[in-house]
């Protein structure tokens, strides 16, 4: 029999690896949507797309951050309690969702009229109707990531996003345009809940009980829904400021084209960090630092290696992705995603370094890096933005996402040690490497990049092995994720 650490470790493995293809699975079907939409709608109602789901999204921040993250803590803390625990979060998820509706519903013509396009209103409000039933698959993925469950958590992501593709590319094609796709959204959101539902058990305790538990958990997620909050300011405020200050659609739909792809490693480290969360609480639950420590600085040193590597790939692959994912109408997007890209980066790894602040109990050192960070992207934004157009947007958010991915690393130190430096240089010279040889040997043919990558992400892994930034820790960590 395996000892409890080596145990615990191996799941958590398993799980981020799990998490992450799930994830992974996401990304890929959302790519192939993006593509579709991308190439049915055209740049300027494709513009008006994003900026839907753009609010939509923040919007449901507060059904998928405070109180699931608060759930899915105590349940891992406390798994004999976890029939209570679940009913009192399903009943404060059922009343914040509610509340979120309204208030979308309530808002939607204000929203629209600050982003410079009225005729958005009828669309945020379709939008709202996922906020009921996207908060209940949000609650019951918690508790399932509660009781670590990750194949259960990662098979229902995987549901829910062909689900997603399927439904939304089926509406739009069927001619129901923006407003269909809409719909599809929300309808997703019931097959995921379908998929990771679990029985509650036998209930324990009276309504009363469970009410008065909800309210603890809805007050104990008041730190975490406004880092969450916050955060989701900083990853949309851009878009937002373009659309208000730029008159034309077209340029609007261009910068919103690279802000999707730029989601790809904060999208992709979801499940990473879903998985973090719960397991760095659990070690320091059970007092081992030295477990919560190692689980901090693999994630770290994990964002790293990945972010630095997609930063590269865009770099010198940029223009022939854009043409690829969606056509090359859209080509005036590249200095916009490359720049946004390298802010993705920066907020990837302060994100990680947020869910350890946040499982330490650190709340108010995570909340002081996120309104900083904030405070200077819009200060940013404002200067830049109305002066050099999208360029000047995506300068502004990348040198303010860089700085709070710096200052996040620092913050958590203590745990991680200087390991994320060498990981970083390391990094950095096998991704640049891998970069030149990409703008090199790459036809200009965007359906290349599809061998391209994968050739490229082989060769920067060899080269990381060769480097020794690729050790025998991570082969065992590598290994347990498989199962072997």
């Amino acid at each position: 029999m395996r000892p409890r650490g080596v145990a615990l470790r191996t799941n958590v493995a398993r799980g981020s690896l799990l998490g992450m293809l799930g994830q992974g699975w996401h990304l890929l079907t959302a790519f192939a949507l993006y593509a579709f939409l991308a190439r049915r709608l055209g740049p300027a109602a494709f513009g008006q797309w994003r900026l839907v789901i753009s609010v939509l999204v923040w919007f449901e921040l507060f059904i998928n951050s405070g109180l699931i993250k608060v759930a899915t803590k105590s349940i891992t803390e406390a798994p004999t309690d976890r029939p209570r625990l679940a009913r009192a979060s399903y009943l404060g998820q059922a009343i914040t969702a509610t509340v979120v509706f309204v208030g979308l519903e309530a808002l939607a013509g204000p929203i629209a009229a600050l982003l410079g396009r009225s005729d958005l209103a009828t669309l945020l409000r379709i939008a709202a109707l996922d906020i009921p039933l996207y908060g209940a698959f949000m609650v019951a993925s918690a508790v399932v990531l509660g009781e670590e469950r990750f194949e259960r958590q990662a098979v229902a992501w995987i549901i829910y996003a062909t689900a997603k593709f399927v439904a939304i590319a089926a509406l739009v094609a069927g001619g129901f345009s923006l407003p269909g796709a809409l719909v599809g959204n929300a309808l997703s959101s019931v097959v995921g809940f379908a998929a990771v539902f679990a029985p509650l058990g036998r209930r324990e305790g009276s309504a009363a009980e469970t009410a008065s538990l909800s309210r603890v958990l809805l007050i104990a997620a008041v730190p975490f829904l406004a880092l969450s909050l916050t955060e989701g300011l900083g990853q949309s405020a851009d878009l937002w400021l373009v659309s208000a200050v730029v008159p034309s659609a077209t340029l609007v739909g261009l910068y919103a084209s690279a802000t999707v792809l730029a989601e790809v490693p904060t999208f992709l480290f979801q499940g990473l960090q879903r998985v973090i969360f719960p397991s760095v609480a659990r070690a320091a639950a059970d007092k081992d630092e030295r477990l919560a420590g190692h689980y901090a600085m693999q994630g770290v040193r994990l964002a790293l290696i990945v972010c630095v590597f997609i930063v590269a790939v865009v770099a010198s692959t940029g223009r022939q992705l854009l043409g690829l994912v969606y056509s090359d109408a859209y080509a005036g997007a590249f200095v916009p995603l490359v720049l946004l890209m390298v802010a993705a980066a920066g907020r990837t790894v302060r994100a990680t370094c947020s869910e350890v602040l946040m499982a330490r109990e650190r709340r108010r050192a995570a909340l002081t890096v996120m309104i900083g960070v904030l405070v200077l992207e819009v200060a940013l934004l404002v200067v830049l933005a109305p002066r050099y157009g999208l360029p000047g947007a995506a300068a502004g958010v990348a040198a303010a996402a860089v700085i709070g991915g710096v200052w996040s690393v620092l913050l958590v130190g203590r745990q991680i040690g200087t390991r994320p430096l060498a990981t970083l240089a390391r990094a950095g010279v096998a991704a640049a490497v891998v970069g030149a040889a990409l703008v090199y040997l790459t036809p200009a043919a965007p359906l290349w990049l599809l061998l391209a990558y994968p050739l490229a992400g082989a060769g920067y892994a060899v080269l990381l092995f060769v480097t020794r930034e690729i050790g025998p820790d991570d082969i065992v960590s590598l290994r347990g994720a498989f199962g072997r």
